[in-house]
Order: C-alpha cells, then sequence, then structure tokens
C-alpha cells in the first residue's frame, strides 16, 4: 500500500480525467537518457520546482520542461470557433541541485518533497508559464481541507492504461484524517502525520502523476488563484480503487521551502 502510484489491472486503470489548461503550473522532471518524463511538479518561482523527494532521491535528473501541455507536438494549440490559438515557448533547463527533504523515509514513506533548483531563470513572461501560489498566510496555512474537491494534474496513467500525452486534471475530494486512518493505519503507522488522503473510486491520481500538484481556489492577494495545498506521494496498488491516495501536505512544510530557496 505504501508504493509511488502503480497500476496493475484492468479496474485499476478507470481513472476519470478531464483535459486542463493548467499547464502553466506542471513541469515534467525527466532522466538523462532523453525526455522519459517520470514525474511532475510545479514551478514556484523562476528558480525553484516543487516536486516530490520520491522522484528525485537516486535518480539521475538532467532537467525540467517548463509549459509543457501535448508531449507530442512542438506546438500547443487551443481551437475556437473563430481563430487558432498556439503557443510554442516550450523551456528545457538543466537541474543546477536537488534538494530532498533530509529527512525523506521511502517506507513507510514521510517527508515526501523536494525541490529542484533550475540552472538559469524561468522565463515568465509566456502565457503557458506561470508559478502557483504557496499557503504562505496564517489563514491559508490553517484552512480545512476536510470534504473540499481539489484539483489534480499530470500525464499519469488513465483508463487506456497509458500515460497520458497530453495533460489532464481530475476533481478528488480530501478525506478526513478519521477516514484516512481509517484507510491506511492497518498497514502504515502515522498515516496522516503531515499528510492527507484524496479521492475515491474512478477519480484518483496515478503513476506518472507523483510529484505534481493537488490545488484549491483560494483568495490569495484579492485574487482567486489556485493555491498548491497538497503534492501526489503514493496510494494503494489500484489506482481509481475505493481507497484514496496520499498527498504530502504544503502546509507542514512551507517553512522547510523558504528556509531552502536561496536567491
Amino acid at each position: 500500500m505504501n508504493d509511488p502510484l502503480h497500476v496493475y489491472d484492468d479496474y485499476a486503470k478507470i481513472v476519470t480525467t478531464q483535459e486542463s489548461r493548467h499547464k502553466a503550473l506542471i513541469i515534467d522532471v525527466f532522466s538523462g537518457e532523453g525526455p522519459q518524463f517520470q514525474c511532475g511538479g510545479t514551478i514556484i518561482n523562476s528558480k525553484y520546482i516543487l516536486t516530490a523527494a520520491h522522484c528525485v532521491v537516486d535518480k539521475k535528473i538532467e532537467g525540467v520542461r517548463i509549459g509543457e501541455y501535448d508531449i507530442n507536438t512542438d506546438r500547443d494549440c487551443e481551437y475556437e470557433p473563430d481563430k487558432v490559438i498556439c503557443e510554442d515557448h516550450i523551456q528545457d533547463m538543466y537541474v543546477k541541485e536537488k534538494i530532498p527533504h533530509e529527512n525523506y523515509q521511502r517506507s513507510p514513506t514521510s517527508n515526501d518533497i523536494a525541490l529542484l533548483r533550475v540552472d538559469g531563470e524561468i522565463l515568465l513572461n509566456y502565457t503557458n508559464v506561470e508559478p502557483i501560489c504557496l499557503p504562505l498566510s496564517s489563514s491559508l496555512r490553517s484552512k480545512s481541507l476536510d470534504n473540499k474537491n481539489g484539483t489534480v494534474a499530470g500525464w499519469g496513467y488513465t483508463e487506456t492504461g497509458r500515460e497520458s500525452a497530453i495533460l489532464l486534471r481530475v476533481e478528488v475530494p480530501v478525506k478526513t484524517d478519521a477516514e484516512c486512518k481509517g484507510y491506511y493505519n492497518r498497514n502504515i503507522r502515522d498515516a496522516v502525520k503531515k499528510q492527507f488522503c484524496a479521492g475515491e473510486l474512478k477519480k484518483d491520481s496515478c503513476n506518472g502523476d507523483s510529484g505534481g500538484p493537488l490545488m484549491m481556489k483560494a483568495n490569495y492577494n484579492d485574487v482567486n488563484s489556485y493555491v498548491q495545498y497538497g503534492i501526489v506521494s503514493h496510494g494503494p496498488m489500484q489506482c481509481g480503487s475505493s481507497f484514496p491516495g496520499v498527498y504530502t501536505d504544503v502546509r507542514e512544510y512551507v517553512d522547510w521551502i523558504l528556509d531552502n530557496i536561496k536567491e
């Protein structure tokens, strides 16, 4: 139960998704053997990507891709009734530094959070690139997520049994701590410490979505913006089963993030 998200059988592959244009918030991590996109992440400023520690520990990470939507095309286009809008400003950047949490533990999973510092600066003046907001204020940190829906976005496995070529999203309900303990405590101690559970039957994150965000709309400096509350961490062996997935609670790590960001 405590593995990174995987798909095993036909039933587990039924994961409800819908196309998302939140591509400005998502990056793909790739290895040195070419553009093999294995995890997601989020831009938090012009130099740093937020992702999961299990995506970078013991992995050869060379770079990140910024602003991607469809990995099979050179240009991403939106087709409207009277016009076509295309965006081809994809940024491939080398990673200068990997910063996994110093107390990350693979099993049972804990402190599953990491930063990637890119070599150079991400250009933020394109329409397909925008940093995610973090829950910095006391009101956002103390916000109850129980029974609220969060948006998860990524290029992970779908009901086809394959990773999606385009960025997809799904709305997942956040479970209470008591519900999460009920699902996981038979196998995992302290399952909800600095984590939370989200998802339901046929609505889940899956293999390939790891490191990506769980987001909710919130008032951020008087603007209704997406705020990242979770990082896709791990879950049941069957994606989309009645067991929810487990997410690193970003609210618990805001100070760690700020302490590890350099100018």
